[in-house]
Order: C-alpha cells, then structure tokens, then sequence
C-alpha cells in the first residue's frame, strides 16, 4: 500500500492507473462497461493508495452507511427469494436498509464486489451461490467491508450454507428404496467449470449412495441445463424419449423437476410408475405439484447470514463459524 500522508483522492487513482478521472468513476460506477485490463489498472491503483471515496469516508466517520447489500441471481432461481425473506424477517435493530443486487454472472458480481469497499456506500455485504476469488475477498477485507457468503465458501470468510452432498445422498436412497435401477440426474450447467456448485455437491452424493449400493448414473443420464424452463422442458424431453430412458431422475430444483414432470406427461409417462421424480427446496412448487422433494432451510441460511453480518459489523474482531445445515427428504405422489 502506498502512503502519501494524506487522503488519496480520484486524482491519484487516475495517476496511478495511467487513466483519466472520467475512467477511475465509470470503473468504480459501472464496471462491466469498462474494458477488462483498464478496470484491472484502476481497481490495482484503488487498493494499493487504499482509496475511498470521499462522500464515503464521510459515511464511515458518522458509524455506517445504515445499508447492507444482497447479491444473489434473484431473477434466475426462485429460492433465492427465500433466502431474501429470512433476511427480512429478522427483527433488525439497527434497521439496515437492504440493497439488492440481482447478479447474472460470477464475472459480474466479482467487478462490483471489488469497486465497493471504495465507492458503494454499504456497511456489508450478504454473497449467495456467487463464487468470489481471491482478488475479491483482498478487496472486501482492505476496503474493511464485512462480507458473508451464503451456498458458498472460501478465503476464510464466515459461510452458511446446506448440506447439498446429504440431500443426494437421500435423493438416491429414495429411489433406489422404490426399485428404481435406471436413474438420472437432472442439473444445472456452470460457467465456470472448477467451481464446486450446489449442483456438482448434490450430484457428488447422489452417485456416491448410488455407487455403495453397487449402481451407478450413466453418463447419459446426466443432463445440465441452463436457467430458462422451456430449454429445460426441451431437455428432459429429449432425456425420457431416447434410447437411455431413466426410470427415476433426482432435479437440482423443484423447478427443474416440474420440467421434468411436464416432460413426462408430454412423453405419456406415468408418475411415479413408470419414472419417479425427486426435486430438492420444497418450494412452493413442490407442494402444488405434489413432489417428492428434498427440503432446505432456506429462510434459516437467509437469517443467519444477516444476523453473522450484524455482529461483524458491530465487532470488527468477532469470530464467526461457519455454518452447515441439515436437510431432509419430504415425500410426496411424485416418488
């Protein structure tokens, strides 16, 4: 870090970074508009000068902004509101304004989680199932900005999140406990393939339980999709119309398996008959459709994410563990 002996201001920043002023805020303000390699020139000169907007510092001087934001891909997987209501429901005596980021991407959420600690007025931030890397974690903690993450885990940060392996492990014993033989596994497909995702956890525990009972998923039975439900529906179609036709599929979601399940009547299936489903959430979903599910404390993770960010903003030194959560098979007509 330089020290200059006085507060650095957006000037430095640009001097440093071999840009203009106009560059350093439209970095700071919109980073995804800013080409990859400037963005890294001005965030490097952001942290080693330790530069912090002024309007903020003077945030900081008067103990808080009185916000904290939520990053999650709201838009694109429903139970991420869950998660977002067990935040709300929390009686919040300080009464923190909750900003909500609906991410798309990792890339995304990691250029603005960087700039914040300079720039966004937020006293913490609440990370769920966005993966962050090492440059984003130095940011948070140089910028003193607590962070909790949430379906994810890494570089010490405290962590909550369920117990996705335990959930495939009960998808797998379900079925195979129906005598299902033929079965499947129905997921989401990753951007970045080295991440550890929920999706990879639950089908890691699903083909563990399947393989100590001597079974195993063919790899044509396991289908990854993206977020959109027709590609999905499309999908699964193709999956219980070709010659690999499962008996059982285990769904990343209950989304998912009602995709599934709206495949199986379209192919003239009967359920749990001829193909039994399992979902996991046990979501609004599951419960109108009548799945079998695999159910996750979703309000609970929201709610001691908040509660774990309150007391680190409060005590900068407070030791907060990590969290894993239990979760449980619900059953239901479609298993």
């Amino acid at each position: 870090m330089v020290t200059t002996g006085k507060h650095p201001t957006i000037y430095d920043v640009a001097a440093l970074a071999g840009v203009s002023i106009g560059t350093v805020s439209k970095t700071l303000n919109a980073p995804v508009k800013v080409a990859p390699t400037t963005r890294r020139r001005v965030l490097d000169a952001v942290h080693e000068l330790d530069f912090v907007a002024k309007e903020v510092a003077s945030l900081r001087a008067r103990r808080g902004a009185g916000r904290i934001g939520v990053f999650a891909p709201f838009s694109t997987y429903p139970s991420f509101a869950e998660r977002l209501n067990g935040i709300l429901t929390v009686p919040n005596q300080r009464r923190f304004e909750v900003v909500v980021f609906d991410v798309q991407s990792a890339a995304e959420s990691s250029h603005v989680l960087e700039s914040l600690p300079a720039l966004r007025s937020l006293d913490g931030v609440i990370v769920m199932s966005v993966p962050i890397g090492q440059e984003v974690a130095a940011a948070l903690r140089q910028g003193h900005l607590p962070a909790v993450l949430v379906d994810s885990e890494g570089f010490g940060l405290p962590s909550v999140a369920s117990d996705d392996e335990l959930g495939g492990r009960l998808a797998a014993e379900a079925l195979i406990a129906a005598g299902k033989t033929r079965l499947a596994f129905f997921g989401h497909s990753q951007v970045q393939p080295d991440l550890v995702s929920p999706s990879r956890r639950r089908l890691h525990g699903f083909t563990t339980a399947l393989a100590e009972h001597g079974m195993n998923v063919d790899d044509r039975r396991v289908v990854l999709v993206g977020s959109a439900f027709d590609q999905a529906v499309t999908a699964a179609s193709d999956l219980l119309n070709g010659d690999q036709r499962p008996d059982a599929v285990f769904a990343h979601s209950d989304e998912l398996a009602a995709a599934v399940l709206l495949a199986a009547r379209g192919a003239g299936l009967s359920v749990p008959e001829q193909l039994a489903i399992v979902g996991y959430d046990d979501s609004i979903i599951a419960q109108a459709l009548d799945l079998t599910t695999i159910r996750q404390p979703l309000r609970q993770t929201g709610a001691w994410a908040l509660r774990s960010l309150t007391a680190m903003i409060d005590d900068s030194s407070a030791a907060i563990p990590s969290l894993l959560l239990p979760v449980e098979l619900v059953r239901r007509g479609s298993a």
